[in-house]
């Protein structure tokens, strides 16, 4: 009896069974390979947000790089040109002490030096530096 309850088992299974089983395993497999291709795309996704996350966060630090090297620049520039007036003004004050006239009037205005029979008085509205004040 055993034989012949297995082999009614066996013998159980006719092709509208077999394709109904075919069809149950066509769908298990078509399920797992959607989820596998939903797994990869998310990964895939979350892959491109994370190199255009680090690639504009790159930009953003050269920019903000940029823009403080160019407020710098501006600034030296400033002191370039401040720099280059003073100098053509010492240049001046060189070439101007060169001349005998002129650097008496300065020695005689800042340090208040006189000819040998001049006097030289000092009123409290004279705007010229002494030589204590230097």
């Amino acid at each position: 009896m055993l034989q012949s309850k297995s082999k009614s088992k066996v013998q159980a299974i006719n092709p509208y069974q077999k394709m109904a089983q075919d069809r149950q395993q066509h769908g298990l497999r078509h399920h797992y390979v959607r989820q596998v291709h939903k797994r990869r795309i998310i990964l895939l996704l979350a892959l491109l947000v994370l190199i255009c996350g680090v690639g504009g966060f790159q930009i953003f630090q050269a920019k903000r790089t940029l823009n403080q090297t160019q407020t710098k620049v501006v600034s030296q520039q400033k002191r370039l040109k401040q720099a280059k007036s003073q100098r053509d003004d010492l240049k001046l004050q060189a070439s101007q002490l060169k001349n005998d006239d002129y650097l008496q009037k300065v020695i005689r205005s800042r340090y208040y030096y006189s000819k040998g029979s001049e006097t030289i008085y000092s009123l409290p509205t004279d705007k010229a530096n002494t030589v204590t004040q230097k």
